[in-house]
């Protein structure tokens, strides 16, 4: 009898009544299978939702920590950017100040090197001042300027330039030849004491001869690649 009784297994069943208007009840019952069926359908679906729960509340945890660590990588990337940008502000300033300094160090040299061409031209008047006069002439087919030059005025170099060659002159008694380096040469021809010597290098307005009562004649004359031009197409008076 214990073991018929052990054999036995609960059951259950539901039943639904329900009342109508005229009184009347009708009931309706549930199978235990049924409510198995609908107790374990529960249970899965709770479980599905406690797991869906679980598993989200784990993916919006990493998310957090994906943001956050995105966060951090965007704040560090704003500080590199950042700080780049004030080193390529500062290289910018470095590089026009550099340029600014090679364009006036080039205006600088263009403007020297024009001033050195511009003083080896022999167009300066090759006397230092005082009274004189001259006159335009020829040493056979060569032009040449003839000064008469009063005492105390020394003749001086009308451009800057190296002392080609002190040499004996027949006619006026030494001649001083000075290459200006660029094509020109100038000539200078009197009587007087030499003040310079070949090698010599000379600025504009170099004393090559003082003049005094014996030695007033000057013979002036000019050469542009070795050929003798008229000195009065260079010569600046006011120079």
């Amino acid at each position: 009898m214990e073991e018929q009784k052990k054999k036995m297994r609960n059951r259950y069943a539901v039943m639904i009544v329900k009342e109508h208007e005229d009184g009347s009840i009708t009931s309706h019952h549930i199978g235990t299978t049924i409510v198995e069926a609908a107790l374990i359908i529960f249970c899965a679906i709770f479980i599905f939702f406690v797991c869906k729960l679980i598993y989200d509340s784990i993916v919006l945890k990493n998310s957090k920590a994906q943001i956050v660590q995105q966060i951090v990588e965007i704040n560090d990337l704003t500080e590199q950017n950042e700080t780049l940008t004030v080193e390529n502000d500062t290289l910018t300033t470095k590089v026009q100040v550099l340029s600014d300094t090679v364009s006036k160090k080039a205006a600088t040299e263009e403007a020297i090197t024009q001033e050195e061409t511009e003083n080896a031209t022999p167009k300066g008047f090759p006397l230092s001042g005082g009274t004189s006069t001259m006159v335009s002439e020829t040493d056979g087919d060569n032009p040449l300027v003839k000064f008469t030059v009063s005492a105390g005025i020394n003749i001086v170099s009308s451009g800057t330039g190296t002392v080609l060659a002190v040499e004996d002159d027949a006619e006026y008694g030494t001649r001083i030849i000075i290459d200006h380096n660029n094509g020109y040469k100038s000539i200078y021809r009197n009587s007087g004491d030499v003040l310079v010597k070949a090698g010599d290098t000379l600025g504009k307005s170099y004393i090559l001869f003082s003049v005094g009562s014996e030695n007033s004649d000057f013979g002036y004359q000019i050469m542009y690649e070795d050929e003798y031009v008229d000195p009065m197409d260079v010569l600046e008076i006011n120079g």
